[in-house]
């Protein structure tokens, strides 16, 4: 009786570990798509250009802040980092004043920051500011608390579109005044007439570029990090690039329908089919032969262990 419950388990056990392989050979073409697609996935975007952070060289910091390209490292490469003994952290790159460097279709760009925080808790949670600024003072900014980081290195991503367009003070221009010790009668009359008894005034106007002449003349990196003046903290950037989404290419027209038959395809899809028909049917005998064989012995076995239990009892 233990000896059928044991084959019998024998046979479940093995019933189990077939069907196990044979989900697991259902699976493993799903679970090889997709880490292949997430290996070589694209990231659709092409970089337009980049901020170089390996030295200082071009790199300017204000108040307190010092910056340095030996303290942190990003791997084996150097970052640019910077430290300050005040309330804020802040520091600006100028670059070439070109419209081409950003190109068209500003507001689908990307940019991509590598920054390494040194302790987090330092910072005063949402104040500060990474920007692209003109000489101006136009721009564009995303703040602070839009964006997710924390202690260590930060991979970030930010988007043209969510930034906040910065623009220019309202300007003052100031009204000419007359010059010359003579005034000319008919105007001085004209003044008293309207009862005006200022001979200058000032002229409000307000100018506000356009989303093409700010991204036009946009010139400075500009970063502004506020902290606690009791906790140091280090600041660095490993990688600064301004990148734009890939243009997908037109699709080639597709070939017109003929009724010519390729011989060649047929042929060759035949040969395939055949090909494969023959490893199964190859690899189900294999598969067959054996298993006979198997059971065959499993029978024998059995015949055996029946025959010995026989003789046992009899004894």
């Amino acid at each position: 009786m233990t000896t059928r419950s044991t084959r019998r388990a024998d046979i479940d056990m093995k019933k189990n570990d077939l069907l196990r392989f044979s989900s697991f050979l259902i699976v493993l073409p799903f679970v090889l798509s997709f880490f292949c697609a997430a290996f070589f996935a694209d990231t659709g975007l092409e970089k337009l250009f980049e901020i170089p952070t390996a030295s200082t060289g071009g790199w300017t910091s204000g108040g307190q802040t010092v910056a340095s390209s030996e303290t942190i490292r990003n791997g084996d490469r150097a970052s640019i980092s910077f430290t300050s003994s005040s309330d804020r952290i802040e520091g600006e790159y100028r670059f070439v004043n070109e419209g081409s460097l950003f190109g068209k279709d500003s507001m689908s760009h990307v940019l991509l920051i590598r920054l390494f925080i040194s302790d987090i808790s330092a910072l005063q949670g949402d104040k500060g500011s990474i920007s692209f600024l003109c000489d101006d003072g136009a721009g564009i900014s995303w703040g602070v608390a839009d964006i997710d980081i924390k202690s260590g290195w930060n991979d970030i991503a930010l988007n043209f579109r969510t930034a906040q367009t910065l623009i220019p003070e309202k300007t003052i221009a100031e009204g000419s005044e007359n010059t010359s010790s003579e005034e000319d009668p008919d105007t001085e009359n004209a003044s008293e007439a309207a009862g005006e008894t200022e001979t200058g005034s000032e002229i409000e106007t307000i100018y506000e570029k356009t989303t093409d002449e700010i991204f036009a003349q946009l010139s400075r990196f500009s970063f502004s990090f506020e902290k606690s003046p009791s906790k140091d903290t280090t600041i660095a950037f490993a990688e600064i690039s301004v990148n734009t989404h890939e243009k997908q290419k037109d699709k080639e027209p597709p070939e017109p329908i003929t009724d010519e038959i390729n011989t060649a395809q047929i042929i060759i899809s035949l040969v395939l089919a055949a090909g494969v028909t023959a490893a199964v049917m190859i690899f189900s005998a294999i598969y067959a032969k054996k298993e006979i064989r198997r059971r065959k012995r499993e029978a024998k076995k059995r015949k055996a262990e029946v025959q010995n239990e026989e003789t046992s009892s009899s004894y």
